[in-house]
């Protein structure tokens, strides 16, 4: 009862969805572009630890395409970054709700320039500008720029949102901002089934299989549950989009129903616990499960029988009815004939380790020889037996490899991780914690190395395998001209790597003073507009580029020209 009051109390106030209508419908927002409308993804697709927040637009497969001011207003925000949003605008409206229009490829002159002068000023290419209404004030179907590829993007397309006044994203075509054609239900690919067991005083699940149709009788457990992967479709468009709602029935009985609606930002990271996350870290495949898992913060927007379990009480058959709906209500179901078989899952569940014990509402800690591990209070979404071991072989002589519990656990919020670890102190700032991929790929996790303890501690936001290991190489760079080249266009490009611990900062220097290079995060490209660095044209000069790891080390590389 007490775990149940405070699911509720921290929903309620803390995540309260909004309505779909009220006074905003009153706005008549523009479609910010002049190509026809098609979509390449819509609100509340399901990302990597996280829902899609906005409208994809098509732009043709090229970019350039106009961009335009939805509604009147004022910029109050310019971002500028290789990742994210990329070159990204925030306009904000007279009802205070803010558009936003990210991966642009430019901004209009006028904005352009001002950002420019900012990033000379600051000597940086990252800008995040946060601007008064009277700097730039617009008006409806006012230029503001092209549209792009920039930041975190899959390609040339527009990501559009409308935010509320507690800077929520809203679903803009549910709330009938915009409006697009749509009479299309959604597909349901394939329906996979779990079983369920807390014989072991915590939760147990276990694979059955998969249905893409839904011919012949399901053999289950007493207890289990299934997880949906779905799309809607539209006219016009080959997209896989988003489902807005998931229903389950037990025969007659509706025993889960998630209406996604509105999600804040906060509320992002609780996909991980919609999702079977199994399926996600094993096969890469996103699929919404029936189970409503304790710490799931998002059950202010489900419905559920039996925490959406599928319990069986007899051996009859029974009828299971998966539904979904897109935001026009469009909808498709599948139905299947299960039947308990205690025979066919005696035994599944053999796993009787009652140690380490973790309740997903409490802080956790787990502390060997060579180890310590702090798992946050609700950083879990169930409780668990929390188990690490060593792995039989070494990938570095510093530290062994720890397994911690399993990747298929997700964490909500980041655990930190202390081990003990073998660093030569003349190698110290050069020490951080990996985590072991497939095929031994060592991914950084940072951390820093304390000599005196002789470990390394940083957080880690999941669990799996991790050592110890030293980043000794310089960053990699390749410039597109040779020394004493002629450029004949208006840039030069550099390409940057690091091959452990990530870069952690560039400078491109002409002529012994700073000069604007844009960085493509995705394809580690590093651009230098030659017309925008302040050089005289029709003459020599030296290039200096310095690219700097987040372990210290320093990779350099220089060019005369003539331009």
């Amino acid at each position: 009862m007490m775990l149940n009051a405070l699911i509720t109390l921290f929903s309620f106030v803390s995540y309260a969805q909004a309505p779909v209508s009220g006074p905003e419908n009153k706005v008549n927002y523009r479609y910010p572009l002049e190509v026809p409308m098609n979509l390449s993804g819509n609100y509340g697709e399901l990302r990597s630890n996280h829902f899609h927040g906005g409208i994809d637009f098509r732009i043709g497969g090229v970019v350039g395409a106009s961009i335009f001011a939805t509604e009147t207003g004022y910029i109050s925000r310019i971002s500028v970054s290789p990742s994210g949003y990329g070159n990204a605008l925030y306009i904000t409206h007279p009802n205070g709700y803010v558009s936003v229009y990210g991966h642009m490829l430019a901004f209009n002159d006028k904005i352009q320039s001002y950002v420019r002068d900012k990033q000379y000023e600051s000597e940086a290419f990252r800008q995040d500008l946060v601007l008064d209404p009277g700097v730039f004030p617009v008006s409806k179907g006012e230029f503001i720029g092209k549209a792009g590829n920039s930041g975190s993007s899959g390609g040339p397309h527009l990501h559009f949102e409308i935010r509320d006044t507690a800077n929520v994203p809203l679903n803009v075509f549910e709330h009938e901002f915009l409006t697009i054609r749509d009479n299309t239900p959604p597909v349901i690919n394939r329906v996979a089934f779990f079983g369920y067991s807390k014989d072991t005083g915590v939760v147990s699940t276990y694979y059955i299989g998969q249905r893409t149709g839904t011919e012949g009788v399901v053999k289950l457990p007493a207890v289990s549950y299934i997880a949906v992967d779905a799309v809607d479709k539209q006219e016009g468009t080959t997209a896989k989009l988003a489902v807005n709602e998931y229903k389950v029935y037990l025969d007659t009985t509706l025993i889960y129903w998630l209406r996604i609606g509105d999600v804040p930002f906060e509320y992002d990271r609780y996909i991980n616990s919609l999702m079977e996350y199994s399926l996600r870290q094993s096969a890469g495949k996103y699929m919404i499960k029936s189970y409503v898992e304790p710490g799931n913060m998002f059950c202010d927007r489900i419905q559920s029988v039996n925490d959406g379990l599928i319990v069986l009480r007899d051996s009859l058959p029974h009828k299971v009815k998966v539904e979904v709906l897109d935001h026009r209500q469009n909808r498709r179901a599948h139905i299947y004939t299960v039947q308990r078989d205690d025979a066919a899952f005696a035994g599944v569940c053999t796993d009787t380790l009652k140690a380490n014990f973790m309740a997903w509402h409490l802080p956790g800690f787990y502390s060997t020889e060579g180890l310590e591990v702090r798992i946050p209070q609700a950083a879990l979404y169930t409780s668990i037996y929390f188990r690490a071991d060593t792995a039989a072989s070494r990938l570095t002589p510093f530290a062994p490899v720890w397994r911690l519990h399993s990747p298929e656990v997700a964490l909500h919020f980041p655990a930190e991780v202390s081990v003990k670890c073998n660093v030569p102190d003349s190698l110290a700032s050069k020490a951080l914690l990996v985590q072991v991929g497939k095929g031994g790929k060592l991914y950084p996790a940072g951390g820093n190395y304390d000599p005196v303890q002789k470990q390394i501690k940083t957080k880690i936001s999941s669990l799996g395998e991790y050592t110890v290991a030293l980043d000794m190489k310089a960053p990699v760079i390749i410039c597109s001209i040779a020394n004493n080249a002629v450029v004949k266009g208006n840039k030069i490009t550099f390409i940057i790597r690091d091959e452990l611990s990530g870069i952690k900062d560039y400078r491109v220097e002409i002529d012994g003073h700073w000069v604007l290079a844009e960085l493509d995060g995705k394809t580690s490209r590093v651009t230098v507009p030659l017309q925008y660095a302040r050089i005289k044209k029709g003459g020599k000069h030296n290039l200096t580029m310095t690219v700097t790891d987040n372990s210290g080390n320093i990779a350099r590389l220089k060019r005369t020209f003539t331009w």
